[in-house]
């Protein structure tokens, strides 16, 4: 064989060799990948691969997705690959148990028959034709689950939605949550859009069931209950509770010394704080007298003084970051945000022998306690700083009970069911005929996680009214309790992985710095600029008093040289507060040119750097 065949052939070879390779890794290492993000967002997780290992049968995930009509919205077309990619490493990370099929539906076909009647939504386009981006779930018995419409806003939350369809396949009932509120916010479904942000997240999961303010009996086949800012319970509604306890139940309880949204919702002459009467006894729990005040942990208020717009913190609302979490409980071990309260409660509970009590959430060392009628006042943070007193230890905001209790009735005390005499009042309680036996001591532990606060559940304290999603993790931590009481405990993990807002450490730490360096400055010219305005008004309304129209005409000379004088010194006091605050963007526009140079123009500026290099190297060896 000449040269040239044995090249021939050499190139074939390479060739095959080349493309069996690149097979042999498609097969091979597809499901390798290297995740550099903070929270691992594109691996799979150890609970997603439990819960997908361990389904009793197989069931099969429908990805219908209008890929054509995608390619012209740049955000869909790539939230489509990432739900690709996710589906197919489910696949085959689930042993066979998971099967995927994709669907890309033409308009006017028996496909867009059949999704459309499954339930699934679409957004429309400018051509006009439907956009179609869901997932259809069954199992082997012909149930069927769908996620209605992708949205990306919820890319953070992808994992868990898919696990989650995947574990209500295998298990179609939802648990039944019960919920006990005054809270009018809380009344609904979550099926509505204007309901809040937690019960419609908690729609997908539970059934829930709003139980009136005048039960006499709690439902018997509930899996948990939600007890949340609560009305005045009669001692009827404290027994049934009381009797839940002790039977085991499990349930979520918000509790306030100063509910900022009924304040907000209702005025000051509404009841603003809440209490479980004899159940309170029952769990060893103190009434919630005292509102928690922290000010390293406030969150950030604005406030409009003299024109200028101030931003603070403000230590009646404070936000915990994951530091102050458990890192051993699975509700908040992994979350990954603070959680931001509102005139808080401090817990402090004193539980029963065979009952124990293990913080969840807390505040820093420097808090420090108001009454609770200051924290219902609409209070600037300078008033709560005037006469600060740190306790010196951290309070308690969120806390798990468990265990069994003694109940605080006896069999002789026992408040009787008040029957209406209207019959169809009557039947509207739904009383059963017979009533379980009363209970002295518990019959199985219970599980009760407490907060001590109810505005934590508002969707003002955490959602941003920009995109209306969670800038804190506070339905997070609600519904990671909700799934640890009452559903898939593997589900904890997953939600809980929702990546935090990363904020830009050095840029906050430089306008901290330099709000340290100039805030004195700052005040006094305020000071200066408010008595000279002051002052100005004062000679206004005198020039007013005399009848003028013109006060420049009217005013003597020396008033009129006063007034001049002041409002030269109010020009000079306001340049100078617009040059402070010149100050306070100076370094930051330095480092943020800085992150530019070195982003947009250093890599290019170094790559023909080094091409140059590379022609005079070669040129140089050329020349010899």
């Amino acid at each position: 064989m000449g040269p040239r065949g044995f090249t021939f052939l050499a190139s074939l070879m390479s060739l095959a060799i080349f493309a069996g390779l690149n097979i042999a890794a498609q097969n091979w290492l597809s499901p390798a990948r290297l995740d550099m993000t903070q929270n691992h967002l594109y691996t799979l997780s150890d609970a997603a691969r439990e819960v997908t290992q361990d389904l009793s049968e197989p069931v099969e995930l429908e990805l219908v997705y209008s890929r054509q009509l995608a390619a012209e919205f740049p955000d869909i077309r790539a939230y489509g690959a990432r739900v690709r990619e996710l589906l197919t490493e489910i696949s085959a990370r689930s042993n066979g148990n998971v099967r995927i099929v994709e669907t890309d539906p033409a308009p006017f076909t028996p496909d867009e028959d059949r999704i459309t009647d499954a339930g699934l939504e679409s957004a429309p386009t400018a051509k006009g034709d439907p956009l179609y981006f869901g997932i259809i779930g069954r199992n082997s018995v012909d149930d069927q689950i769908i996620i209605p419409f992708l949205e990306p806003q919820r890319e953070a939350l992808l994992e868990y939605d898919l696990v989650k369809l995947i574990s209500q396949l295998d298990d179609p009932t939802p648990p039944r949550v019960g919920i006990i509120t005054d809270l009018r916010s809380l009344t609904g479904y979550g099926r509505n859009a204007r309901d809040p942000y937690i019960l419609r997240e908690m729609a997908r999961s539970f059934e829930i069931e709003q139980i009136p303010e005048n039960f006499q009996v709690l439902p018997r086949d509930l899996d948990a209950i939600m007890i949340i800012h609560p009305p005045e319970l009669t001692l009827r509604q404290q027994y049934e509770l009381d009797q839940f306890i002790l039977r085991g139940g499990h349930a979520l309880i918000a509790l306030d010394p100063a509910s900022r949204s009924v304040l907000t919702s209702r005025g000051r002459r509404t009841r603003l704080s809440s209490g479980l009467g004899k159940v309170e006894t029952t769990l060893g729990l103190l009434p919630l007298h005292d509102v928690v005040i922290d000010r390293e942990i406030g969150l950030p208020v604005e406030r409009i003084e003299n024109g200028r717009r101030i931003v603070e913190a403000q230590p009646l609302f404070i936000a915990p970051p994951p530091a102050n979490m458990s890192k051993t409980d699975p509700v908040t071990t992994e979350l990954s945000r603070s959680i931001n309260f509102g005139a808080a409660g401090r817990l402090v509970a004193t539980p029963p022998m065979e009952a124990s009590f293990e913080p969840l959430i807390w505040t820093s060392d420097d808090a420090a306690l108001i009454s609770s009628q200051k924290g219902g006042r609409d209070l600037a943070p300078r008033d709560l700083l005037t006469d600060y007193a740190a306790i010196g230890e951290s309070q308690v905001l969120a806390g798990r009970l468990s265990g069994r209790f003694t109940s605080t009735f006896t069999a002789d005390d026992i408040p009787p069911i008040k029957i209406p005499d209207d019959p169809v009042e009557a039947r509207l309680l739904n009383i059963p005929e017979v009533l379980p036996e009363h209970l002295a001591t518990a019959e199985a532990d219970a599980q009760i996680i407490l907060v001590s606060d109810a505005d934590l559940f508002s969707d003002e304290f955490y959602i941003s009214p920009a995109n209306d999603t969670p800038a804190a993790d506070n339905a997070a931590f609600v519904l990671n309790a909700m799934d640890n009481l009452a559903g898939d405990a593997a589900l904890v993990r997953l939600r809980s992985r929702a990546p935090s807002s990363r904020s830009m450490t050095r840029i906050d730490g430089m306008r901290d710095e330099a709000r340290n360096r100039l805030y004195e400055e700052q005040s006094v010219l305020e000071d200066q600029l408010a008595a000279t305005e002051a002052r100005l008004e004062e000679l206004k309304a005198q020039g007013a008093a005399g009848g003028f129209l013109s006060q420049s005409r009217n005013l003597d000379e020396a008033q009129a040289e006063e007034m001049a004088r002041f409002r030269a010194d109010a020009i000079d006091i306001r340049d100078r507060l617009r040059g402070i605050e010149r100050a306070f963007r100076a370094d930051i526009d330095r480092l943020e040119q800085r992150i530019v140079f070195f982003n947009m123009w250093l890599p290019p500026i170094l790559t023909a750097l080094l091409g140059m290099l590379v022609v005079f190297w070669r040129a140089r060896r050329k020349g010899r």
